[in-house]
């Protein structure tokens, strides 16, 4: 009787037992099977590339998409190609006048051949940084300090064609280059600045002489106007009077000795201004006009006295 009931739950435990087991492997071989197809089935996006390498060996350069390949056997190498940014801060470079800058430059590059910029590179990012540093060293080795002050555009020209001498061995395509600063050291900045201000002092005392000339120039100007103003009146004065002398000897002429004497008069008064004596046709004075205060003039002898 024991015997009989011991059965049927003898049977239902093994029951049990087997679909447990059974549940089990399809679990294991669910897990499995996902683990397999995670392993054999990958995607690769719109910006990467993926390196396919079986057995270590290089087999074929994938795009986007999914893709298989064999679990433990295949490897897949993800290098992203779209554009990427790097920096070079504060590099310390001599000049050709020898002045020690402190550059700043901003680059942007991508990727043109995954195979040749991960296989063949090892620490592709970090060898294309010290790259741009050496060639940006170079071009301001060969500048003066004010080129690459003022200069920034055709440096930055220069510094993309250095640039382009490695871009088929590194696998990429260098896209923009920008100077960001460039600075000398404070000592050289202080000298720039007391230059510009003697300079700038210079211009002002320039400009401030060439004003006093322009007002020199326009004072003497009005002068010799005035002057000239002043020649041509004392011209037409002298030919008035001229004409008034003429017109005078003129009505003079013939109108015996009062008229004589009348002209000696005028030649006395028209010389009173200039002369101390007023001289007669032969030579003697006959008016002192020399003042109250001179000495009496002594008259030569008559020819009529004798001797």
């Amino acid at each position: 009787m024991t015997e009989t009931v011991a059965s049927p739950s003898r049977n239902t435990l093994e029951r049990f037992y087997k679909v447990a087991v059974v549940i089990l492997a399809a679990f294991i071989l669910l897990a499995a099977v996902i683990f397999l197809g995670r392993a054999a089935i990958y995607k690769i996006h719109e910006y990467e590339r993926g390196l396919h390498l079986r057995g270590g060996r290089f087999v074929a350069v994938e795009g986007p998409g999914w893709h298989v390949q064999i679990p433990l056997a295949d490897t897949v190498i993800i290098v992203k190609v779209n554009e990427r940014l790097g920096y070079v801060e504060q590099l310390a470079a001599m000049t050709s006048d020898d002045v020690t800058m402190d550059v700043s430059l901003q680059y942007t590059y991508r990727v043109t051949d995954p195979q040749r910029y991960a296989l063949e590179v090892d620490d592709p990012e970090r060898i294309v940084f010290e790259f741009v540093q050496g060639k940006l060293r170079d071009v301001v080795n060969t500048k003066a300090m004010t080129v690459v002050m003022h200069s920034r555009a055709a440096m930055n020209q220069e510094v993309v064609e250095a640039l382009r001498e490695k871009e088929e061995q590194y696998g990429v395509q260098f896209i923009t280059v920008q100077m960001q600063s460039a600075s000398p050291p404070d000592e050289v900045m202080t000298a720039i600045k007391d230059r510009m201000v003697a300079v700038q002092r210079q211009e002002q005392a320039q400009a401030e002489a060439a004003q006093q000339k322009t007002l020199a120039d326009a004072e003497f100007y009005v002068a010799q106007r005035q002057a000239d103003a002043e020649a041509y009146q004392i011209t037409e004065i002298a030919a008035a009077q001229q004409l008034a002398v003429r017109a005078i000897l003129s009505e003079l002429e013939g109108q015996g000795d009062l008229a004589e004497m009348y002209l000696q008069y005028l030649i006395a008064q028209e010389l009173k201004e200039n002369s101390k004596w007023v001289i007669s046709g032969d030579g003697t004075p006959i008016v002192d006009l020399r003042g109250e205060d001179a000495p009496p003039a002594e008259l030569p002898a008559s020819p009529s006295s004798g001797e």
